[in-house]
């Protein structure tokens, strides 16, 4: 599935912080990392804006693409708070790729991008997100051959305490690189839903839409995550996604990953 399909802003919705304050979980388009703690009774009535927060992720995945390839993908992402209202992400993919001719693995495509809050408040937040994926990848099979940038904004409301819908819109497209490999423009419309559970646990259902201008087709894509806070600031997630309607691209994904959340308010 496409980059513009995953969570792409993440935010942390300190809606009622308390010095007992125990928890956190993803939100989306890919606005991740939402209160959980929020659901904590006897939390204090204060509310405070809505703020970023720097998160370390290692993430294992396998997808299935097409009929004929198979990926298996080591994530590393680190994020970098760089003043108030902006974080700088950095991801960086050992892959491994399996076809008929045979296996490839060594290092994917680096990508990096900066998330900016324009406006917040505790039950909503909108924000912008610039970025960039560089053709780093060890050998051509590994990556897309095409140095992209991608841009885009989305926003999330929290009508409930146990509820956080969102939406994100993204476009992405190559501005460099191999000519002769396949350019890229897609444009990709995440909506979503998150879902506070007991016990430190979420619930999240993206559904994306992605319109791929190089082929001028269309897709749409499912995906579900579970997550669960363990400790105070490291939580686990599973998320399998697949694509729903549209030319065949990607059969099944599945994903499985550990966040450690770098700074809580205490």
């Amino acid at each position: 599935m496409s980059h513009a399909a995953r969570a792409l802003f993440v935010v942390w919705a300190a809606a009622n912080p308390a010095p007992q304050q125990t928890a956190s979980s993803p939100a989306a388009a890919d606005a991740e990392d939402q209160d959980v703690a929020d659901l904590t009774p006897n939390r204090g009535a204060a509310a405070s804006p809505i703020e970023l927060v720097p998160r370390l992720e290692i993430r294992q995945s396998y997808a299935r693409v097409g009929s004929q390839l198979s990926l298996h993908d080591t994530t590393a992402e680190i994020d970098i708070q760089f003043l108030d209202r902006v974080l700088l992400r950095y991801e960086g993919t050992l892959r491994v790729a399996a076809a008929p001719s045979g296996q490839t693995s060594g290092f994917g495509d680096l990508r990096l991008q900066a998330i900016g809050i324009v406006a917040s408040a505790p039950r909503y937040i909108a924000g912008v997100i610039l970025g960039a994926v560089l053709d780093t990848a060890s050998q051509p099979a590994l990556g897309a051959g095409k140095q992209q940038v991608f841009f885009g904004a989305g926003g999330t409301f929290k009508p409930l305490r146990w509820w956080l819908p969102y939406l994100l819109v993204q476009d992405q497209l190559s501005v460099g690189g191999d000519d002769k490999r396949p350019d890229v423009h897609q444009l990709a419309v995440d909506a979503g839903n998150l879902v506070f559970g007991k016990g430190q646990t979420w619930y999240k259902l993206d559904l994306v839409t992605v319109a791929d201008f190089t082929v001028e087709a269309g897709r749409f894509f499912g995906t579900v995550e579970v997550g669960r806070l363990l400790l105070r600031k490291t939580g686990l997630f599973i998320r399998s996604s697949t694509q729903l309607a549209g030319p065949r691209q990607l059969e099944w994904a599945l994903e499985v990953g550990v966040r450690y959340l770098f700074r809580l308010n205490e």
